[in-house]
């Protein structure tokens, strides 16, 4: 969306972001015209969108993508093999640390097949499709490439078959017009037949037979194997019924993914470091592949799909000048938190503004757009990995290239990004006051106790990033049934118990001020009013201002605080 939307109708979108809708989910794709048998690429694009991207290749921003696209795939030119195949034997266990750690492009991965054949898709050039086929040769020979746990045969369990399968299927899918028909025909029975052993057939793949939507396994099957589904969907020599069948076998467990494993505010039952793997690894592509080949849109109807990217942004303020990791300034909760925001590391933890960008309303992405150039740019420009390319992983390049707003203008997130969540599955939530630098607030808490395999939780109080320091205070009420979200992220949050008010207006002379009642808190406060107690905890570089009693409310600045109806009434909120 180029144009700047009026403020009023920034924050409805905004809002709106933040709350179920009715209507059919997924939705149609309004003029998609359906893919025919043979037709190809089709998944990430289709061959209309051919033209657009190759004017792309030719703009300096293009061009750079491209060059580290070649540098992953051979560590120069991409006009080779990588120098490394990688072992060839039994599957590696999760935690052996059987990763190679060499540079980019020295050792072959999961992607290679795809990176190859984006190529010949861009130059028109059929020696990068040969390539294609020989690393597809490789994939098929059982070679296991930088990480050991994935490989296109006899991979680590279901969890690494699947994107291995998916990613391999992409590169057939763009590979396609520059292989034999003879070959062709045989690599998609491979992945119609692909069967790796216990819940690694194809069908078990896109089901989820393995484990369940709670898990963080599960995403990284049922998107690998929808991915695969709709590569070979009406080519010649497939069994089209059997596709069909399982494509709505498919819809189901995607949607799955996003409602029993994560929830409607994209928090995820096994924490944040498992959360990107069951979103990032291969899923969202997979959502992005249903929309362009299938005309299924997963992403405007819940705002399920897209909170599993927008959660990144929203709640990391980065730190320091590194912007390889931003772990630091993210509240981490739950399993595997070494992949958050690892970016340099592999699939796990990269890719959030390749992937994410098609992951979320038009709007949402220009605020994306902006996060990124305001902390990320100049770092990656200065390290040769331009526009979220610092991955090792060719598809990475792939998606940056694809997926890229550069026709939009990059702006502050807020206005364009939701400013608080509520995930009700979960009983999470999250608030912060801006995107400016360091001193910005970001609060969280999850008051529900996750009954997953990484079990954690409940915080007892609200997590407090304010700045740069870190804090807790008070706490959100469990099961709360008043929930009044602001357009600057201020809140109401209460139960028949206690209610809890972030005030992000500034009008209180503190950036942010916190209010609570109902329960006792540490500290400040209380202060009565109304026949009413209230605490306060302000949230500032400066001296806090000091609440004052007038009548049966508290002023504090040009704030005023009261009770009714069951619920703390501040006098300024919301920015609407």
């Amino acid at each position: 969306m180029k144009a700047t939307l009026p403020a009023v109708l920034i924050a409805i979108v905004a809002l709106a972001a933040t709350s179920s809708a009715a209507g059919p989910w997924p939705a149609d794709v309004k003029g998609h015209v359906p893919v025919k048998p043979g037709e190809h690429p089709r998944l990430l694009f289709r061959g209309s969108d051919l033209p657009a991207l190759r004017a792309r290749a030719k703009t300096p921003e293009g061009q750079a993508i491209l060059k580290r696209l070649k540098v992953t795939l051979n560590g120069g030119d991409g006009a080779s093999m990588p120098a490394n195949l990688g072992m060839k034997g039994k599957a590696s266990k999760d935690g052996t640390g059987e990763f190679a750690r060499d540079p980019a492009g020295k050792t072959f991965t999961i992607s290679h097949v795809a990176g190859y054949g984006f190529l010949y898709q861009i130059t028109g050039e059929k020696k990068y499709a040969d390539l294609g086929r020989k690393a597809m040769d490789a994939s098929l020979a059982g070679y296991r490439g930088r990480d050991r746990r994935y490989s296109f045969k006899a991979p680590y369990g279901a969890l690494r078959a699947g994107p291995s399968l998916g990613w391999g299927a992409l590169g057939y899918d763009l590979c396609y017009g520059g292989w034999d028909e003879a070959y062709r025909k045989r690599i998609a029975k491979v992945i119609f037949d692909y069967n790796e052993g216990r819940n690694m057939s194809l069908a078990e793949l896109v089901r989820g037979s393995r484990h369940f939507p709670a898990s963080n396994h599960w995403g990284m099957q049922v998107g690998g194997g929808a991915m695969a589904l709709m590569a070979i969907a009406g080519d010649a020599g497939i069994d089209q019924a059997k596709i069909d069948k399982l494509l709505k076998e498919s819809e189901k467990s995607m949607i799955r993914n996003v409602t029993e494993g994560f929830g409607d505010g994209g928090y995820f039952s096994e924490g944040d470091g498992t959360g990107s793997m069951a979103s990032h690894i291969i899923y969202l592509s997979a959502i992005h592949a249903w929309k362009v080949a299938m005309g299924r849109d997963f992403i405007s109807p819940r705002p399920n799909v897209r909170w599993t990217a927008l959660k990144w942004f929203l709640l990391t303020i980065p730190q320091g000048k590194d912007m390889r990791y931003l772990r630091k300034g993210f509240p981490e909760r739950g399993g595997y938190p070494h992949n958050i925001w690892a970016r340099p590391d592999g699939v796990s933890g990269a890719g959030y503004f390749s992937i994410g960008y098609e992951a979320v309303l038009p709007a949402q992405r220009a605020g994306i757009w902006g996060f990124y150039h305001k902390y990320i740019k100049d770092w990656d420009d200065k390290n040769g990995t331009p526009w979220d390319t610092i991955s090792p992983y060719p598809h990475h390049s792939i998606l940056a290239f694809v997926n890229t707003p550069f026709d939009l203008k990059p702006v502050n997130p807020a206005g364009r990004i939701p400013r608080c969540v509520r995930d009700s599955r979960h009983e999470f939530y999250g608030f912060r006051n801006r995107w400016k630098d360091e001193n910005d607030i970001v609060i969280t808490q999850l008051v529900r106790k996750s009954p997953a395999r990484f079990r954690h939780g409940p915080d007892r109080s609200m997590r407090i990033s304010h700045h740069g320091k870190k804090t807790s205070w008070g706490s959100i009420p469990s099961k709360a049934t008043v929930w009044i979200p602001g357009a600057d992220g201020s809140a109401i949050i209460g139960s028949d118990k206690s209610c809890v008010a972030i005030d992000f207006s500034g009008a209180s002379g503190a950036d942010g001020m916190l209010v609570m009642t109902g329960a006792s808190t540490p500290g400040e406060g209380p202060v009565s009013a109304g026949g009413r107690k209230f605490s306060f905890k302000f949230l500032t570089a400066a001296t806090a201002p000091t609440p004052k009693v007038q009548g049966d409310k508290i002023v504090i600045g040009t704030q005023t605080v009261s009770y009714k109806d069951g619920k703390i009434v501040l006098g300024k909120m919301g920015g609407l």
